[in-house]
Protein backbone atom coordinates (compact mmCIF):
# COMPACT_ATOMS: atom_id res chain seq x y z
CA UNK A 1 0.00 0.00 0.00
CA UNK A 2 1.49 3.32 -1.23
CA UNK A 3 1.51 5.74 2.02
CA UNK A 4 2.14 9.55 2.17
CA UNK A 5 3.26 10.66 5.28
CA UNK A 6 1.64 14.24 6.39
CA UNK A 7 4.41 16.35 7.95
CA UNK A 8 3.00 15.71 11.43
CA UNK A 9 3.97 11.81 10.89
CA UNK A 10 7.30 13.00 9.65
CA UNK A 11 7.85 14.90 13.03
CA UNK A 12 7.08 12.15 15.07
CA UNK A 13 9.15 10.33 13.80
CA UNK A 14 11.94 12.83 14.09
CA UNK A 15 11.03 12.99 17.25
CA UNK A 16 10.98 9.27 17.77
CA UNK A 17 7.63 8.38 18.61
CA UNK A 18 7.70 5.04 19.12
CA UNK A 19 4.59 4.44 17.93
CA UNK A 20 5.11 6.00 14.66
CA UNK A 21 8.46 4.99 13.84
CA UNK A 22 7.27 1.23 14.51
CA UNK A 23 4.56 1.65 12.00
CA UNK A 24 6.82 3.15 9.52
CA UNK A 25 9.39 0.72 9.83
CA UNK A 26 6.72 -2.33 9.19
CA UNK A 27 6.13 -0.95 5.91
CA UNK A 28 8.48 -1.29 2.75
CA UNK A 29 10.63 1.58 2.28
CA UNK A 30 9.73 2.15 -1.30
CA UNK A 31 6.02 2.48 -0.42
CA UNK A 32 6.16 5.26 2.19
CA UNK A 33 6.58 9.01 0.57
CA UNK A 34 6.07 12.44 0.96
CA UNK A 35 5.27 15.55 -0.74
CA UNK A 36 7.56 18.30 -1.60
CA UNK A 37 4.92 20.52 0.33
CA UNK A 38 6.29 18.49 3.47
CA UNK A 39 9.79 18.49 2.53
CA UNK A 40 9.47 22.62 2.74
CA UNK A 41 7.35 22.74 5.99
CA UNK A 42 9.79 20.48 7.47
CA UNK A 43 12.79 22.84 6.32
CA UNK A 44 10.98 26.08 7.34
CA UNK A 45 10.29 24.22 10.70
CA UNK A 46 14.11 23.57 11.30
CA UNK A 47 15.10 27.15 10.20
CA UNK A 48 12.58 28.49 12.62
CA UNK A 49 14.63 26.89 15.53
CA UNK A 50 16.39 28.24 18.12
CA UNK A 51 20.06 29.41 16.15
CA UNK A 52 22.10 26.87 18.36
CA UNK A 53 20.00 23.88 17.23
CA UNK A 54 19.55 24.73 13.28
CA UNK A 55 22.40 22.90 12.02
CA UNK A 56 21.46 20.03 13.70
CA UNK A 57 17.91 20.17 12.79
CA UNK A 58 18.91 20.30 9.25
CA UNK A 59 21.16 17.49 9.31
CA UNK A 60 18.47 15.27 10.72
CA UNK A 61 16.11 16.70 8.45
CA UNK A 62 17.77 16.02 5.26
CA UNK A 63 18.81 12.56 5.73
CA UNK A 64 15.18 11.62 6.86
CA UNK A 65 13.84 13.24 3.70
CA UNK A 66 17.11 11.79 1.82
CA UNK A 67 15.65 8.14 3.17
CA UNK A 68 12.20 8.88 0.88
CA UNK A 69 10.99 9.48 -2.54
CA UNK A 70 9.59 13.26 -2.44
CA UNK A 71 6.92 13.31 -4.78
CA UNK A 72 6.17 16.70 -6.96
CA UNK A 73 3.40 19.48 -6.92
CA UNK A 74 3.03 18.70 -10.47
CA UNK A 75 0.28 20.56 -13.23
CA UNK A 76 -2.14 17.39 -11.95
CA UNK A 77 -1.75 18.36 -7.99
CA UNK A 78 -2.43 21.75 -8.84
CA UNK A 79 -5.40 20.91 -10.55
CA UNK A 80 -6.92 18.40 -7.85
CA UNK A 81 -6.07 21.06 -5.15
CA UNK A 82 -8.08 24.00 -6.68
CA UNK A 83 -11.39 21.60 -7.07
CA UNK A 84 -10.62 21.00 -3.55
CA UNK A 85 -9.88 23.66 -2.19
CA UNK A 86 -12.43 25.62 -3.94
CA UNK A 87 -15.38 22.66 -2.31
CA UNK A 88 -14.06 23.36 0.77
CA UNK A 89 -13.79 27.49 0.39
CA UNK A 90 -17.69 27.00 -1.04
CA UNK A 91 -18.52 24.79 1.96
CA UNK A 92 -17.37 27.17 4.77
CA UNK A 93 -15.32 24.15 5.79
CA UNK A 94 -11.87 25.60 4.89
CA UNK A 95 -8.47 23.90 5.89
CA UNK A 96 -4.42 25.16 6.14
CA UNK A 97 -3.26 25.65 2.16
CA UNK A 98 -0.82 23.46 3.00
CA UNK A 99 -2.99 20.67 3.59
CA UNK A 100 -4.38 21.28 0.23
CA UNK A 101 -1.97 20.52 -1.47
CA UNK A 102 -0.89 17.42 0.30
CA UNK A 103 -4.03 15.74 0.27
CA UNK A 104 -4.18 16.78 -3.34
CA UNK A 105 -0.28 15.18 -4.13
CA UNK A 106 -2.14 11.80 -2.28
CA UNK A 107 -4.99 11.84 -4.50
CA UNK A 108 -2.81 12.14 -7.60
CA UNK A 109 -0.34 9.65 -6.73
CA UNK A 110 -3.41 7.37 -5.37
CA UNK A 111 -1.74 6.97 -1.99
CA UNK A 112 -3.06 6.55 1.46
CA UNK A 113 -2.44 10.05 3.47
CA UNK A 114 -1.17 9.27 6.68
CA UNK A 115 -1.69 12.16 9.54
CA UNK A 116 -2.73 13.25 12.76
CA UNK A 117 -4.44 15.85 11.69
CA UNK A 118 -7.84 13.77 10.98
CA UNK A 119 -9.75 16.80 11.64
CA UNK A 120 -9.21 18.64 8.65
CA UNK A 121 -7.98 15.60 6.26
CA UNK A 122 -11.83 14.42 6.67
CA UNK A 123 -13.02 17.36 5.08
CA UNK A 124 -11.51 16.47 1.52
CA UNK A 125 -13.65 14.34 -0.07
CA UNK A 126 -11.80 10.90 -1.91
CA UNK A 127 -9.11 10.87 0.50
CA UNK A 128 -7.87 7.54 2.26
CA UNK A 129 -6.72 7.96 5.48
CA UNK A 130 -4.50 6.52 8.21
CA UNK A 131 -3.89 7.68 12.14
CA UNK A 132 -0.44 6.05 13.52
CA UNK A 133 -0.81 7.96 16.86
Amino acid sequence: MRRLLDTNVCIDILRGRKKVVDRLAACRPKDCFISVVTEFELLQGADRAPAQYREDEHTKILRFIASLQVLPFDSECARIAARLNAGLLNRGTPVSITDVFIAATGLRHQSTTVTNNTKDFLKIEGLTLEDWR
